[in-house]
């Protein structure tokens, strides 16, 4: 067949906006990673066929464990593939790609911290049954699934009765890396099994207009939630959202989750958007309550390497 493989480069990025649109007419919910910044085009491989990108594929860690936690955790690389819908020999190409992201996957894992196994995780929306398909017959195994909800910019807010004596709820920048630990360590209680990483925290930081919301009993951390606008759409995110256990049912989950939307509705947004698993009832009805309605399904699988 007259095609070939190599990295993506800058003259591609016409290619991967011309594959995206043909993705999203033929199906309009398409889970579609743009290439990153140049020193990640490692991680982008392309294929070609008479100089027309057929197919794109990446791989990338979404999750380090710190090698000091002391939990039983997993690192999570992550992998998308898409592939031309006109292009007939689907399977065909996929396998090339995923050979390839499948060896890159394990260098990656080979510099993560060797006491704890690494996942190769991927996710698409429940209407890609085709790409779902293909990765189940690979050996993934379906973990979870995750509704993708948003609500409007301007939404009003009704004010919340929300009192609780000597908690202190404040836009926490978290400037030292004495603070940044204090955070991941209580918040690391709450996903034990999938703990955010120092990594992955200054990756979240650099993202425009970022800020974390926390509330503090004394000096405690009892509860906190992340907002920010994606880099490259005018989209707002609302992320890790917690309270302790000993603070729930006082209305602070939803306190903090209305700060952060006011805080994004200073920005110049089109919506803003959260994820929520689909078995997690009671985070779906406090969101549903605020505004936020459900948009899309994504499912997840992974696979150990």
């Amino acid at each position: 067949m007259d095609f070939y493989v190599r990295n993506y480069q800058e003259q591609d990025w016409d290619s991967a906006v011309r594959l995206y649109k043909k993705l999203i007419k033929c199906e309009e919910n398409v889970i579609y990673w743009w290439p990153g910044p140049e020193n990640t085009w490692e991680d982008v491989h392309c294929v070609f066929h008479n100089g027309a990108m057929i197919a794109k594929g990446q791989v990338e860690v979404i999750n380090m464990v710190s090698k000091d936690y002391l939990g039983d955790a997993n690192h999570l690389i992550y992998v998308n593939i898409k592939v031309d819908p006109d292009w007939e020999s689907f399977e065909a190409v996929m396998d090339i790609l995923y050979d390839r992201l499948l060896q890159r996957a394990k260098l990656l894992k080979n510099k993560l911290p060797s006491k704890f196994p690494t996942k190769l995780c991927v996710g698409n929306y429940a209407t890609e049954i085709i790409d779902n398909s293909y990765f189940e017959s690979k050996g993934f195994k379906h973990f979870e699934s995750l509704y993708w909800m948003s609500m409007e910019k301007y939404k009003d807010l009704s004010p919340i009765n929300f009192k609780l004596t000597n908690v202190n709820i404040k836009h926490w920048d978290m400037n030292t890396h004495e603070e940044e630990i204090k955070y991941l360590q209580v918040e690391n209680t709450i996903w034990p099994e999938n703990p955010t990483g120092l990594g992955k925290l200054h990756e979240y930081k650099r993202n425009p207009y970022w800020t974390s919301i926390t509330a503090f009993y004394n000096d405690e951390i009892i509860g906190s939630v992340m907002a920010w606008k994606e880099q490259d759409q005018n989209i707002g995110i609302i992320e890790n959202v917690f309270v302790k256990p000993d603070w729930r049912g006082h209305g602070l989950a939803k306190h903090l989750i209305i700060e952060g939307i006011r805080h994004l509705q200073k920005c110049d947004l089109d919506y803003i958007e959260l994820l929520v698993e689909t078995k997690n009832e009671s985070a779906l009805k406090l969101y549903q309550s605020i505004g936020f309605k459900i948009k899309k399904e994504e499912k997840r699988f992974w696979i150990n390497i």
